[in-house]
């Protein structure tokens, strides 16, 4: 070996390195700051478990995550092989000795030959199997094969060194003795002459050394970038749902010595970007992943994480001398990202569902980034699907999409004589405000829900009571298509009134309403206990409070995206579906983590759908060869969205489409009440369940009236 050759390869190649990741880290760097050093033990074990370990992609597909966990760990536990190969270019016969350079030897061949084993799967994957989220990649294919040619050339050199040296050296004939696969190889070679083994040797010795080198220089040059950056974006990862909307400072807006030419909403350009969003970018390892269960992907839009990643990665790459060179007048030069980098229909098509960051084994952000994109637009730019502008009017004028008059948003409770709360006095003697909502409280279907809920409240006796006309919207659905003015406005009215009544505790069957007053309204100063009517149902059910007879059969639950991924919910339906049904509750192939969206999510309730299929129709695709009875739901938007697909399929003959609430009201055992007739109200609710599987059209702010 040539100690001079090793030098200048070994210099060459990381100066090379230091300069192309240098290049990309300063526009990481050039960003807008955020903090993200919180919870740092909660970050380490994140490192550990998801980085090191692969914990998160092993759980979602075994096989693949396997695979990956395999190379992965094989390229940083070969470090130190490298170590060794680095100094046999000094030393020539250096070799592992003692206990320690016993285990290592032997460790660094099984490793070797589980990263020749993963390799070949990971070929098999993207050669033979061709899964959807797996798009031609060249890059791929390239760094698999050089992943193979380190492997093989290491175990040739061993196998030419060891034939070469271990009659003459007795540590490298020790170093053979604990090398399972060099020292096979070696005993094939063993009669080849001395000066061939040697030259086989510095071939298979260069050939790793320059192929390791390469490979360290095309790391910042492309996707597999993620190699040095992954772990780092794993600790300063978000580490929660994203089910709050980053908030936007008014409050130049509101004083009157304040200059509004300062106020700063949401992102326009790349310079409006945090750090992390840069980082996440350089870190994609294009997996696509987040396409699996994404309802645009899976549905023909052109919206999935790793799209927007390469096109942000391409971009900031363009303007990376502005960005980091470049002063405030070159930073307004900046073009504007949604339009150049970003589509209008790639912004707009998001449900903001979260699979796709659920999904990701590095927890890269999506969601973020498109509410700063989508409040740009709306406020600023004034830009934002047509439909949108009706919903906006309908909520400044009457607090509801729909657009109904605010004065009857109680009317669905007429002839059950649910509590009216006016007053603190009458809160404090009630368990819950029942927030019932725009969906429950204007459209048809959701107003069955809650009658069916107040039910159930009814037999378990517990107290509550309704607001009535004076109920305010939380408007969650404007600050998700980026309105952010408008919903603080709303939020202001919702916090006095809510504050002024005294209101402790809330239940809500719409998992929207949940996800808003548990998650976001405590920032605007709403701190309430709330929980979604399916949790209270299943404690209720544990208390013995109610009680339910097995009832229905073949009931398939969708689990609703505000209620699981971004809440974490997704056994109380489950618990009480158990108790109703007669056989066991049948799961949808995608579910759970990996459930799709129904497509109600992100305001796109109110949006037509002119790029690819129908989300709706297509989540009740994947329901239907299983033949349910009932597709069981916890959202009302979920069971109007299944609804209508089940009516598009001509499906809802056979199929219905029912809320949790109404199965548990259907199948109540009424307890008897002294004095009174029993009533058949099991016949009432099984009616109006055979008549809510005809469907209802699905609400749409073009076409609701006003």
């Amino acid at each position: 070996m040539s100690p001079i050759g090793i030098t200048v390869l070994l210099l060459a190649s990381f100066l090379a390195f230091s300069y192309f990741t240098a290049r990309k880290l300063a526009i990481v760097a050039a960003l807008a700051p955020e903090v993200r050093w919180d919870r740092p033990w909660s970050r380490l074990r994140s490192v550990l478990g998801n980085g090191l370990l692969q914990q998160r992609m092993v759980r979602r597909e075994w096989k693949p995550g396997v695979m990956h966990a395999v190379i992965f760990l094989g390229f940083m536990s070969l470090l130190v092989r490298k170590v060794q190969l680095i100094v046999i270019g000094f030393d020539e016969l250096y070799a592992f000795t003692g206990p320690l350079g016993d285990f290592l030897t032997l460790w660094k061949d099984l490793v070797e030959a589980a990263v020749l084993l993963a390799v070949a799967y990971a070929l098999y994957r993207r050669l033979v199997l061709k899964p959807q989220r797996l798009e031609p990649n060249r890059e791929g294919l390239l760094v698999l094969s050089l992943i193979s040619i380190i492997m093989v050339t290491d175990l040739a050199f061993d196998a030419f060194r060891f034939a070469q040296y271990s009659g003459t050296v007795s540590a490298i004939a020790h170093e053979r003795a604990h090398a399972p696969l060099g020292g096979w190889l070696s005993s094939l070679v063993d009669h080849w002459p001395v000066g061939t083994l040697g030259t086989a040797a510095a071939f298979a010795y260069w050939t790793q050394m320059i192929t390791v080198c390469v490979f360290l220089v095309l790391l910042p040059l492309g996707e597999h970038f993620h190699i040095v950056t992954a772990l780092p974006a794993l600790f300063f990862r978000r580490g929660t749902p994203a089910n709050e909307v980053p908030a936007v400072d008014l409050s130049p807006l509101l004083d009157d010595a304040a200059d509004a030419s300062e106020l700063k909403v949401g992102a326009r350009t790349a310079a409006d970007l945090v750090w992390k969003d840069a980082l996440d970018a350089f870190t994609c390892t294009e997996c696509g992943r987040c396409k699996d269960a994404c309802p645009t992907f899976v549905t023909g839009k052109p919206l999935s994480m790793k799209w927007v990643n390469d096109d942000l990665k391409r971009h900031l790459l363009e303007q990376r001398q502005t960005l980091v060179e470049g002063g405030a007048e070159a930073l307004a030069r900046l073009p504007p990202l949604v339009g150049d980098v970003i589509g209008e229909d790639t912004l707009w098509s998001c449900t903001t569902c979260g699979y796709c960051e659920a999904a990701c084994p590095i927890e890269l952000e999506l969601l973020p980034k498109f509410f700063r994109l989508r409040q740009h637009r709306v406020m600023m730019d004034g830009e934002f699907p047509g439909e949108l502008k009706n919903v906006f009017d309908a909520y400044e004028v009457q607090s509801n999409p729909w657009g109904l008059p605010a004065d009857t948003r109680g009317d669905w409770a007429r002839g059950l004589d649910v509590p009216l709360i006016t007053s603190a006095e009458q809160m404090a003697q009630v368990e819950y405000l029942f927030y019932v909502g725009s969906a429950e409280s204007f459209d048809v279907r959701g107003q069955r829900i809650a009658r069916a809920f107040v039910e159930i409240l009814r037999e378990a006796g517990v107290s509550f009571g309704i607001l009535g006309a004076r109920e305010p919207t939380t408007g969650e659905c404007v600050r998700r298509v980026g309105n952010e003015m408008l919903f603080q406005q709303l939020a202001a009215t919702l916090v006095e009134t809510f504050n002024g009544l005294g209101v402790k505790r809330i239940v809500t069957c719409d998992p929207h309403a949940y996800n808003s007053l548990r998650n976001e309204y405590p920032a605007f100063g709403g701190k309430w206990d709330v929980v979604h009517h399916t949790q209270l149902v299943a404690t209720l059910l544990d208390q013995g409070r109610i009680a339910v007879k097995p009832t229905f059969e073949r009931v398939m639950l969708h689990d609703p995206c505000y209620l699981g991924r971004h809440n974490g919910e997704y056994d109380a339906p489950r618990r009480i579906l158990e108790r109703v049904t007669r056989d066991a509750p049948l799961e949808f192939p995608l579910n759970r983590e990996k459930a799709m969206c129904c497509g109600a999510g992100g305001g796109r309730m109110w949006m037509e759908e002119h790029i690819g299929r129908r989300i709706n129709v297509t989540r009740v695709e994947q329901a239907l060869p299983q033949r349910p009875g009932v597709i069981a739901t916890a959202c009302p938007y979920c069971a109007v969205m299944v609804g209508d697909g089940l009516k598009a399929k001509e499906a809802h003959e056979t199929t219905g489409s029912q809320d949790v609430a109404e199965l548990v009201a259907v199948a109540l055992i009424r307890k008897p009440v002294e004095g009174l007739v029993p009533t058949r109200a099991h016949d009432k609710v099984e009616a109006s369940t055979t008549r809510a599987r005809a469907g209802c059209p699905r609400p749409r702010a073009s076409t609701a009236p006003t």
